[in-house]
Protein backbone atom coordinates (compact mmCIF):
# COMPACT_ATOMS: atom_id res chain seq x y z
CA UNK A 1 0.00 0.00 0.00
CA UNK A 2 1.50 3.29 -0.51
CA UNK A 3 2.16 5.34 2.54
CA UNK A 4 -0.40 7.96 1.73
CA UNK A 5 -2.81 5.08 3.21
CA UNK A 6 -0.45 3.98 6.15
CA UNK A 7 -2.45 6.66 8.56
CA UNK A 8 -3.91 5.88 11.46
CA UNK A 9 -7.27 6.76 12.83
CA UNK A 10 -7.95 7.48 16.07
CA UNK A 11 -10.56 7.94 19.13
CA UNK A 12 -9.42 11.44 19.48
CA UNK A 13 -9.46 11.95 15.70
CA UNK A 14 -13.19 10.82 15.11
CA UNK A 15 -13.93 12.77 18.67
CA UNK A 16 -12.48 15.63 17.06
CA UNK A 17 -15.24 15.89 13.98
CA UNK A 18 -17.93 15.25 16.35
CA UNK A 19 -17.07 18.04 18.47
CA UNK A 20 -17.03 20.46 15.03
CA UNK A 21 -20.37 19.00 14.39
CA UNK A 22 -22.62 19.23 17.85
CA UNK A 23 -23.52 22.81 17.05
CA UNK A 24 -25.97 21.68 14.03
CA UNK A 25 -28.87 23.99 13.48
CA UNK A 26 -31.49 24.52 11.05
CA UNK A 27 -30.99 27.56 8.49
CA UNK A 28 -33.08 30.44 9.07
CA UNK A 29 -36.28 30.49 7.76
CA UNK A 30 -35.86 33.38 6.04
CA UNK A 31 -32.41 31.62 4.64
CA UNK A 32 -32.43 31.36 0.86
CA UNK A 33 -33.00 28.18 -0.44
CA UNK A 34 -29.11 26.18 -1.21
CA UNK A 35 -28.66 25.39 -4.55
CA UNK A 36 -29.01 21.53 -5.21
CA UNK A 37 -25.80 20.33 -6.28
CA UNK A 38 -27.18 17.79 -8.91
CA UNK A 39 -25.69 17.19 -12.37
CA UNK A 40 -27.66 14.97 -14.46
CA UNK A 41 -26.65 13.37 -17.98
CA UNK A 42 -29.46 15.60 -19.92
CA UNK A 43 -32.12 17.57 -18.28
CA UNK A 44 -34.70 15.49 -20.83
CA UNK A 45 -33.76 12.28 -18.89
CA UNK A 46 -33.94 13.65 -15.46
CA UNK A 47 -36.78 11.91 -12.93
CA UNK A 48 -39.22 13.79 -11.22
CA UNK A 49 -36.88 13.66 -8.10
CA UNK A 50 -35.80 15.60 -4.96
CA UNK A 51 -34.34 14.88 -1.84
CA UNK A 52 -34.48 15.78 1.69
CA UNK A 53 -37.48 18.41 1.52
CA UNK A 54 -39.30 18.93 4.54
CA UNK A 55 -37.10 16.16 6.49
CA UNK A 56 -34.06 18.66 6.68
CA UNK A 57 -35.33 20.14 10.58
CA UNK A 58 -35.93 16.04 11.91
CA UNK A 59 -32.30 15.12 10.16
CA UNK A 60 -30.77 18.08 12.04
CA UNK A 61 -32.70 17.37 15.66
CA UNK A 62 -31.95 13.53 15.04
CA UNK A 63 -27.98 14.46 14.35
CA UNK A 64 -27.73 16.68 17.56
CA UNK A 65 -28.92 13.80 19.55
CA UNK A 66 -27.33 11.43 18.06
CA UNK A 67 -23.76 11.90 16.40
CA UNK A 68 -21.60 12.11 19.67
CA UNK A 69 -23.18 8.46 20.50
CA UNK A 70 -22.78 7.27 16.92
CA UNK A 71 -19.02 9.06 16.83
CA UNK A 72 -18.20 6.92 20.04
CA UNK A 73 -19.60 3.63 19.06
CA UNK A 74 -16.19 2.14 17.34
CA UNK A 75 -14.33 2.58 20.66
CA UNK A 76 -16.90 0.69 23.19
CA UNK A 77 -15.53 -2.46 24.65
CA UNK A 78 -16.37 -5.36 22.87
CA UNK A 79 -18.90 -6.57 25.46
CA UNK A 80 -20.84 -4.01 25.39
CA UNK A 81 -20.76 -3.83 21.92
CA UNK A 82 -22.79 -7.38 21.34
CA UNK A 83 -24.46 -6.94 24.14
CA UNK A 84 -26.57 -3.81 22.31
CA UNK A 85 -26.08 -5.66 19.17
CA UNK A 86 -27.91 -8.70 20.80
CA UNK A 87 -30.88 -6.62 22.34
CA UNK A 88 -31.05 -4.69 18.85
CA UNK A 89 -32.08 -8.73 17.32
CA UNK A 90 -34.04 -9.19 19.53
CA UNK A 91 -36.64 -6.58 19.22
CA UNK A 92 -36.00 -7.19 15.16
CA UNK A 93 -36.79 -11.07 16.00
CA UNK A 94 -39.93 -10.17 18.03
CA UNK A 95 -41.60 -7.36 15.72
CA UNK A 96 -40.96 -9.71 12.60
CA UNK A 97 -42.69 -12.76 14.48
CA UNK A 98 -45.26 -10.26 15.10
CA UNK A 99 -45.85 -8.68 12.15
CA UNK A 100 -44.01 -10.45 9.25
CA UNK A 101 -45.69 -13.21 7.84
CA UNK A 102 -42.42 -14.21 5.77
CA UNK A 103 -40.52 -14.24 9.48
CA UNK A 104 -43.44 -16.12 11.31
CA UNK A 105 -43.97 -18.72 8.71
CA UNK A 106 -40.22 -19.03 8.04
CA UNK A 107 -39.47 -19.48 12.24
CA UNK A 108 -42.48 -21.57 12.82
CA UNK A 109 -41.60 -24.12 10.53
CA UNK A 110 -37.90 -24.25 11.47
CA UNK A 111 -39.15 -24.81 15.73
CA UNK A 112 -37.62 -21.38 16.54
CA UNK A 113 -39.03 -18.60 18.63
CA UNK A 114 -38.03 -15.20 19.76
CA UNK A 115 -37.94 -16.57 23.75
CA UNK A 116 -35.14 -18.78 22.20
CA UNK A 117 -32.51 -16.16 22.19
CA UNK A 118 -31.03 -15.85 25.18
CA UNK A 119 -27.43 -15.22 24.50
CA UNK A 120 -25.13 -13.41 21.72
CA UNK A 121 -24.46 -17.07 20.71
CA UNK A 122 -27.93 -17.88 20.18
CA UNK A 123 -28.05 -16.10 17.16
CA UNK A 124 -27.06 -18.72 15.28
CA UNK A 125 -30.27 -20.41 16.02
CA UNK A 126 -31.97 -17.98 13.72
CA UNK A 127 -32.94 -19.30 10.24
CA UNK A 128 -31.72 -17.92 7.70
CA UNK A 129 -33.30 -16.00 4.66
CA UNK A 130 -32.55 -15.75 1.15
CA UNK A 131 -33.30 -13.50 -1.34
CA UNK A 132 -35.76 -15.60 -3.54
CA UNK A 133 -37.76 -16.15 -0.48
CA UNK A 134 -38.15 -11.88 -0.05
CA UNK A 135 -38.81 -11.50 -3.48
CA UNK A 136 -41.55 -14.12 -3.46
CA UNK A 137 -42.67 -12.42 -0.26
CA UNK A 138 -43.22 -8.71 -1.61
CA UNK A 139 -44.82 -6.86 -0.71
CA UNK A 140 -47.82 -8.27 1.68
CA UNK A 141 -45.45 -10.79 3.81
CA UNK A 142 -42.07 -8.81 3.90
CA UNK A 143 -43.52 -4.97 4.51
CA UNK A 144 -44.48 -4.56 7.78
CA UNK A 145 -48.17 -2.67 7.74
CA UNK A 146 -47.71 -0.51 10.64
CA UNK A 147 -46.38 1.97 8.37
CA UNK A 148 -48.02 3.81 5.40
CA UNK A 149 -46.15 2.77 2.16
CA UNK A 150 -46.26 6.40 1.13
CA UNK A 151 -44.24 7.50 3.96
CA UNK A 152 -41.49 4.48 3.15
CA UNK A 153 -37.99 5.52 0.85
CA UNK A 154 -37.88 2.70 -1.79
CA UNK A 155 -34.81 1.31 -3.21
CA UNK A 156 -33.70 -2.38 -4.79
CA UNK A 157 -30.97 -4.48 -4.63
CA UNK A 158 -29.08 -4.83 -8.43
CA UNK A 159 -30.51 -7.14 -10.38
CA UNK A 160 -27.02 -8.62 -11.04
CA UNK A 161 -27.84 -12.04 -9.90
CA UNK A 162 -31.14 -12.66 -12.41
CA UNK A 163 -33.50 -10.89 -9.27
CA UNK A 164 -34.34 -7.37 -8.37
CA UNK A 165 -35.76 -7.13 -5.01
CA UNK A 166 -37.68 -3.54 -4.47
CA UNK A 167 -36.96 -2.53 -0.73
CA UNK A 168 -39.04 -0.48 1.45
CA UNK A 169 -37.00 1.88 4.14
CA UNK A 170 -38.61 3.54 7.23
CA UNK A 171 -37.84 7.27 7.47
CA UNK A 172 -36.14 6.81 11.02
CA UNK A 173 -33.52 4.40 9.15
CA UNK A 174 -33.02 6.67 7.20
CA UNK A 175 -31.78 9.44 9.61
CA UNK A 176 -29.67 7.15 11.21
CA UNK A 177 -28.01 5.79 7.86
CA UNK A 178 -27.47 9.50 7.27
CA UNK A 179 -25.60 10.34 10.26
CA UNK A 180 -23.58 7.40 10.37
CA UNK A 181 -22.28 8.44 7.10
CA UNK A 182 -21.00 11.71 8.60
CA UNK A 183 -18.94 9.25 10.98
CA UNK A 184 -17.47 7.10 8.27
CA UNK A 185 -16.27 9.47 6.57
CA UNK A 186 -14.94 10.84 9.73
CA UNK A 187 -13.27 7.35 10.12
CA UNK A 188 -11.95 7.22 6.68
CA UNK A 189 -10.13 10.61 5.99
CA UNK A 190 -8.22 9.88 9.59
CA UNK A 191 -10.91 12.65 11.53
CA UNK A 192 -10.17 15.43 8.56
CA UNK A 193 -13.90 15.68 7.38
CA UNK A 194 -15.30 19.30 8.68
CA UNK A 195 -19.02 20.15 8.49
CA UNK A 196 -18.30 22.70 5.30
CA UNK A 197 -16.62 20.20 3.57
CA UNK A 198 -18.01 18.91 0.34
CA UNK A 199 -18.78 15.65 -0.40
CA UNK A 200 -19.53 13.87 -4.24
CA UNK A 201 -21.33 10.67 -4.63
CA UNK A 202 -20.88 10.20 -8.47
CA UNK A 203 -23.83 7.19 -8.92
CA UNK A 204 -27.28 6.87 -10.21
CA UNK A 205 -29.51 8.76 -7.81
CA UNK A 206 -28.29 11.65 -5.21
CA UNK A 207 -28.42 10.47 -1.99
CA UNK A 208 -30.85 10.65 0.85
CA UNK A 209 -30.53 14.42 1.54
CA UNK A 210 -28.49 17.33 0.29
CA UNK A 211 -27.06 18.14 3.49
CA UNK A 212 -27.97 18.02 7.41
CA UNK A 213 -28.91 21.74 8.06
CA UNK A 214 -26.73 23.06 5.83
CA UNK A 215 -23.67 21.02 7.11
CA UNK A 216 -22.13 18.17 5.82
CA UNK A 217 -23.34 19.18 2.20
CA UNK A 218 -23.10 16.92 -0.94
CA UNK A 219 -23.28 16.94 -4.47
CA UNK A 220 -24.65 13.96 -7.10
CA UNK A 221 -23.28 13.53 -10.48
CA UNK A 222 -24.48 11.10 -12.66
CA UNK A 223 -23.13 7.96 -12.99
CA UNK A 224 -23.72 8.09 -17.16
CA UNK A 225 -22.00 11.09 -18.06
CA UNK A 226 -19.08 10.20 -19.66
CA UNK A 227 -15.92 10.62 -17.45
CA UNK A 228 -14.37 13.79 -19.31
CA UNK A 229 -17.57 15.45 -18.04
CA UNK A 230 -17.41 13.95 -14.74
CA UNK A 231 -14.15 15.90 -14.29
CA UNK A 232 -14.65 19.16 -15.06
CA UNK A 233 -17.69 18.96 -12.67
CA UNK A 234 -15.06 17.38 -9.94
CA UNK A 235 -12.93 20.57 -10.75
CA UNK A 236 -16.34 22.93 -10.55
CA UNK A 237 -17.27 21.72 -7.28
CA UNK A 238 -13.90 21.06 -5.12
CA UNK A 239 -15.09 17.93 -3.13
CA UNK A 240 -13.28 17.14 0.18
CA UNK A 241 -14.41 13.73 -0.23
CA UNK A 242 -15.48 11.48 -3.38
CA UNK A 243 -17.53 8.46 -3.30
CA UNK A 244 -18.10 6.15 -6.55
CA UNK A 245 -18.17 2.91 -7.51
CA UNK A 246 -14.41 1.52 -8.26
CA UNK A 247 -15.19 1.04 -12.66
CA UNK A 248 -16.25 5.30 -12.35
CA UNK A 249 -12.51 5.80 -10.38
CA UNK A 250 -10.69 3.69 -12.91
CA UNK A 251 -12.86 5.19 -16.04
CA UNK A 252 -11.76 9.20 -13.83
CA UNK A 253 -7.81 7.86 -14.07
CA UNK A 254 -7.13 9.53 -17.40
CA UNK A 255 -8.65 13.34 -15.68
CA UNK A 256 -7.09 13.25 -12.95
CA UNK A 257 -5.21 16.27 -13.08
CA UNK A 258 -9.10 18.16 -13.51
CA UNK A 259 -9.78 17.35 -9.91
CA UNK A 260 -7.33 15.98 -7.77
CA UNK A 261 -5.59 18.57 -6.04
CA UNK A 262 -9.14 19.65 -3.51
CA UNK A 263 -9.18 15.62 -2.37
CA UNK A 264 -8.67 14.33 1.23
CA UNK A 265 -9.70 10.85 -0.08
CA UNK A 266 -11.57 8.52 -2.38
CA UNK A 267 -13.92 6.06 -1.07
CA UNK A 268 -14.96 2.98 -3.74
CA UNK A 269 -17.85 0.65 -3.20
CA UNK A 270 -20.96 -1.34 -4.64
CA UNK A 271 -18.15 -3.64 -6.72
CA UNK A 272 -15.44 -5.55 -5.86
CA UNK A 273 -11.70 -3.72 -6.19
CA UNK A 274 -8.69 -5.12 -5.34
CA UNK A 275 -6.11 -3.60 -2.96
CA UNK A 276 -3.62 -3.15 -5.65
CA UNK A 277 -6.19 -1.56 -7.84
CA UNK A 278 -6.65 0.94 -4.84
CA UNK A 279 -2.77 1.45 -4.34
CA UNK A 280 -2.48 2.65 -8.09
CA UNK A 281 -5.36 4.89 -7.82
CA UNK A 282 -4.38 6.23 -4.32
CA UNK A 283 -0.93 6.64 -6.46
CA UNK A 284 -2.61 8.88 -8.89
CA UNK A 285 -4.63 11.09 -7.01
CA UNK A 286 -2.11 11.81 -4.33
CA UNK A 287 -4.96 11.00 -1.07
CA UNK A 288 -6.06 7.41 0.06
CA UNK A 289 -8.87 5.53 -1.97
CA UNK A 290 -10.60 3.53 0.21
CA UNK A 291 -13.25 0.78 0.23
CA UNK A 292 -17.02 1.00 1.22
CA UNK A 293 -18.02 -2.69 1.51
CA UNK A 294 -22.03 -1.87 1.55
CA UNK A 295 -25.61 -3.35 -0.05
CA UNK A 296 -28.89 -1.98 -0.72
CA UNK A 297 -30.52 -5.35 1.95
CA UNK A 298 -27.71 -4.28 4.72
CA UNK A 299 -26.64 -0.10 3.85
CA UNK A 300 -22.78 0.07 5.43
CA UNK A 301 -21.45 -3.52 6.41
CA UNK A 302 -17.98 -2.49 6.63
CA UNK A 303 -15.24 0.07 6.27
CA UNK A 304 -11.77 -0.22 5.12
CA UNK A 305 -9.95 2.21 7.55
CA UNK A 306 -6.58 4.46 6.99
CA UNK A 307 -4.46 1.18 8.14
CA UNK A 308 -6.19 -1.24 5.29
CA UNK A 309 -8.48 -3.02 7.95
CA UNK A 310 -12.06 -3.32 7.49
CA UNK A 311 -14.30 -3.00 10.04
CA UNK A 312 -17.91 -3.88 10.39
CA UNK A 313 -20.52 -1.38 11.45
CA UNK A 314 -21.58 -3.08 14.61
CA UNK A 315 -24.10 -0.97 15.28
CA UNK A 316 -25.67 -1.59 11.47
CA UNK A 317 -25.29 -4.88 10.77
CA UNK A 318 -24.85 -7.90 12.67
CA UNK A 319 -22.65 -10.44 10.27
CA UNK A 320 -22.18 -13.96 10.24
CA UNK A 321 -19.40 -15.88 8.27
CA UNK A 322 -20.84 -19.07 7.52
CA UNK A 323 -19.89 -22.07 5.57
CA UNK A 324 -21.62 -22.08 2.60
CA UNK A 325 -22.39 -26.26 2.34
CA UNK A 326 -23.69 -26.32 6.44
CA UNK A 327 -24.73 -22.72 7.09
CA UNK A 328 -22.63 -22.93 10.31
CA UNK A 329 -19.97 -20.42 11.41
CA UNK A 330 -17.00 -20.72 9.16
CA UNK A 331 -13.38 -20.88 10.85
CA UNK A 332 -11.58 -17.71 10.76
CA UNK A 333 -9.27 -17.74 8.15
CA UNK A 334 -11.88 -19.63 5.64
CA UNK A 335 -13.74 -17.93 3.02
CA UNK A 336 -17.74 -18.63 3.55
CA UNK A 337 -20.96 -16.61 2.90
CA UNK A 338 -21.60 -13.17 4.28
CA UNK A 339 -25.04 -13.48 6.14
CA UNK A 340 -26.64 -10.38 7.52
CA UNK A 341 -28.99 -8.79 9.84
CA UNK A 342 -29.42 -5.08 9.32
CA UNK A 343 -30.09 -3.60 12.84
CA UNK A 344 -31.71 0.01 11.43
CA UNK A 345 -34.74 -1.32 9.15
CA UNK A 346 -37.91 -1.99 10.92
CA UNK A 347 -39.99 -1.57 7.79
CA UNK A 348 -38.79 -4.44 5.58
CA UNK A 349 -36.09 -6.19 8.32
CA UNK A 350 -33.34 -8.67 6.98
CA UNK A 351 -33.12 -10.73 9.31
CA UNK A 352 -29.61 -13.62 8.96
CA UNK A 353 -30.05 -12.32 5.43
CA UNK A 354 -27.68 -14.31 2.89
CA UNK A 355 -25.83 -11.53 1.51
CA UNK A 356 -24.49 -13.45 -1.55
CA UNK A 357 -21.06 -12.37 -1.13
CA UNK A 358 -17.76 -14.66 -0.35
CA UNK A 359 -15.47 -12.90 2.81
CA UNK A 360 -12.93 -13.85 5.19
CA UNK A 361 -12.54 -12.82 8.81
CA UNK A 362 -8.92 -12.78 9.90
CA UNK A 363 -7.41 -15.74 11.63
CA UNK A 364 -5.51 -12.70 14.03
CA UNK A 365 -7.63 -9.59 13.83
CA UNK A 366 -5.05 -6.66 13.39
CA UNK A 367 -4.49 -5.01 16.52
CA UNK A 368 -6.55 -1.81 16.59
CA UNK A 369 -8.16 0.72 19.23
CA UNK A 370 -11.54 0.31 16.81
CA UNK A 371 -13.34 -2.35 18.81
CA UNK A 372 -15.69 -3.49 15.33
CA UNK A 373 -14.76 -6.88 13.79
CA UNK A 374 -12.69 -7.40 11.55
CA UNK A 375 -13.20 -8.27 7.84
CA UNK A 376 -9.52 -9.98 6.57
CA UNK A 377 -10.73 -10.04 2.35
CA UNK A 378 -14.07 -9.31 0.64
CA UNK A 379 -13.70 -12.25 -1.88
CA UNK A 380 -16.81 -11.70 -4.91
CA UNK A 381 -20.22 -12.04 -5.18
CA UNK A 382 -21.37 -15.98 -5.35
CA UNK A 383 -22.83 -15.12 -8.52
CA UNK A 384 -19.50 -13.61 -9.31
CA UNK A 385 -17.42 -17.06 -8.47
CA UNK A 386 -15.57 -18.96 -11.54
CA UNK A 387 -16.40 -23.04 -11.08
CA UNK A 388 -14.20 -25.56 -11.85
CA UNK A 389 -14.56 -29.10 -12.82
CA UNK A 390 -15.13 -30.18 -10.23
CA UNK A 391 -17.44 -27.48 -8.66
CA UNK A 392 -15.75 -26.05 -6.77
CA UNK A 393 -16.13 -22.14 -6.88
CA UNK A 394 -13.17 -19.78 -6.85
CA UNK A 395 -14.10 -16.67 -6.10
CA UNK A 396 -14.38 -13.60 -7.83
CA UNK A 397 -11.27 -11.70 -5.93
CA UNK A 398 -8.87 -14.16 -6.68
CA UNK A 399 -9.74 -13.89 -10.70
CA UNK A 400 -9.24 -10.10 -10.24
CA UNK A 401 -5.79 -10.67 -9.01
CA UNK A 402 -4.77 -12.84 -11.97
CA UNK A 403 -6.11 -10.19 -14.43
CA UNK A 404 -3.92 -8.00 -12.49
CA UNK A 405 -1.32 -10.31 -12.53
CA UNK A 406 -1.47 -10.70 -16.17
CA UNK A 407 -1.51 -6.89 -16.72
CA UNK A 408 1.37 -6.43 -14.60
CA UNK A 409 3.40 -8.94 -15.97
CA UNK A 410 2.99 -8.52 -19.62
CA UNK A 411 2.68 -4.60 -19.62
CA UNK A 412 -0.67 -4.23 -21.22
CA UNK A 413 -2.81 -1.19 -20.23
CA UNK A 414 -6.14 -1.85 -20.66
CA UNK A 415 -8.56 1.08 -20.36
CA UNK A 416 -11.14 -1.45 -19.14
CA UNK A 417 -11.56 -5.13 -19.10
CA UNK A 418 -14.38 -7.99 -18.40
CA UNK A 419 -13.29 -11.90 -17.43
CA UNK A 420 -16.33 -13.37 -18.19
CA UNK A 421 -16.62 -17.63 -18.06
CA UNK A 422 -18.90 -18.86 -20.68
CA UNK A 423 -17.92 -22.27 -19.70
CA UNK A 424 -15.80 -24.54 -17.06
CA UNK A 425 -12.64 -24.57 -19.56
CA UNK A 426 -13.56 -21.60 -21.49
CA UNK A 427 -13.10 -17.88 -20.43
CA UNK A 428 -13.73 -14.63 -22.60
CA UNK A 429 -11.48 -11.07 -22.33
CA UNK A 430 -13.13 -8.30 -23.46
CA UNK A 431 -11.17 -5.57 -23.39
CA UNK A 432 -10.47 -1.87 -24.16
CA UNK A 433 -6.82 -0.93 -24.84
CA UNK A 434 -4.80 1.66 -23.30
CA UNK A 435 -3.34 4.13 -26.59
CA UNK A 436 0.17 2.65 -25.97
CA UNK A 437 -0.83 -1.02 -26.12
CA UNK A 438 -0.67 -2.62 -29.48
CA UNK A 439 -3.06 -5.51 -30.45
CA UNK A 440 0.05 -7.40 -31.00
CA UNK A 441 0.89 -7.50 -27.38
CA UNK A 442 -2.59 -8.43 -26.34
CA UNK A 443 -2.60 -11.40 -28.30
CA UNK A 444 0.93 -12.65 -27.41
CA UNK A 445 -0.13 -12.52 -24.02
CA UNK A 446 -3.25 -14.81 -23.92
CA UNK A 447 -1.27 -17.46 -23.09
CA UNK A 448 -0.03 -16.37 -19.44
CA UNK A 449 -3.82 -15.52 -18.76
CA UNK A 450 -4.55 -19.13 -19.59
CA UNK A 451 -1.67 -20.21 -17.57
CA UNK A 452 -2.50 -17.41 -14.60
CA UNK A 453 -6.48 -18.79 -14.57
CA UNK A 454 -5.74 -22.38 -14.88
CA UNK A 455 -3.30 -22.45 -11.42
CA UNK A 456 -6.93 -20.64 -10.39
CA UNK A 457 -9.21 -23.22 -11.84
CA UNK A 458 -6.49 -26.16 -11.40
CA UNK A 459 -7.14 -27.39 -14.68
CA UNK A 460 -6.29 -25.76 -18.05
CA UNK A 461 -8.29 -22.85 -19.24
CA UNK A 462 -9.05 -21.38 -23.32
CA UNK A 463 -9.44 -17.99 -23.44
CA UNK A 464 -10.88 -15.67 -25.87
CA UNK A 465 -9.59 -12.01 -25.97
CA UNK A 466 -11.70 -9.86 -28.00
CA UNK A 467 -10.46 -5.90 -28.02
CA UNK A 468 -13.52 -3.56 -28.23
CA UNK A 469 -13.59 0.25 -28.59
CA UNK A 470 -15.49 0.86 -26.01
CA UNK A 471 -17.96 -0.80 -23.79
CA UNK A 472 -21.71 0.28 -24.34
CA UNK A 473 -22.74 2.53 -21.34
CA UNK A 474 -24.62 0.64 -18.63
CA UNK A 475 -26.72 1.71 -15.94
CA UNK A 476 -25.23 1.09 -12.03
CA UNK A 477 -22.69 -1.33 -11.13
CA UNK A 478 -20.16 -3.04 -13.50
CA UNK A 479 -19.10 -6.58 -12.79
CA UNK A 480 -15.89 -7.20 -14.69
CA UNK A 481 -15.71 -10.60 -13.46
CA UNK A 482 -18.85 -12.98 -13.62
CA UNK A 483 -20.26 -16.14 -14.77
CA UNK A 484 -22.43 -16.87 -17.62
CA UNK A 485 -22.91 -20.31 -17.65
CA UNK A 486 -25.36 -23.20 -16.64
Amino acid sequence: MESSLAVQVSQDDVASACDQATSLVPAAANDAEPRRLQFWESEHTRPDFEPGGDAAPGLVAATENYLGACMRHPYLPVAEIRARQLARIRELVEMAYRDIPVYRNKYDAAGFKPEHLRDYDDIQKIPVITKPELVAAFPDQCVNKKYNPEDLFPTRSSGSSGQTLLIRVDYDAVITDTIQGVRQFAMQSGGNYKPEDLLAHVYTVPWWFDSIGGKYPTAFISNLIPPARVAQHLRYLGPKILSLYPSSLDALMPHVDEFRDTLNVAVTHSEYSSRTARAEWSRQLGVPVLDEYSSEEATRIALEMPNGVYHVCDDTVHLDVLDPATLQLQADGQSGIAVITNLLNEAMPFIRYVQGDYITRPAKPAASDINWSQIASIDGRLNDAFVNRDGRKVPAGSILDATYRWMFDCNLHLAQFEIVQRGVDLVEARVVLGADTPLQRLNGSVAHLEDLLALCLEHPVRVQAHALEFFPPKVGKRRPIRREMA
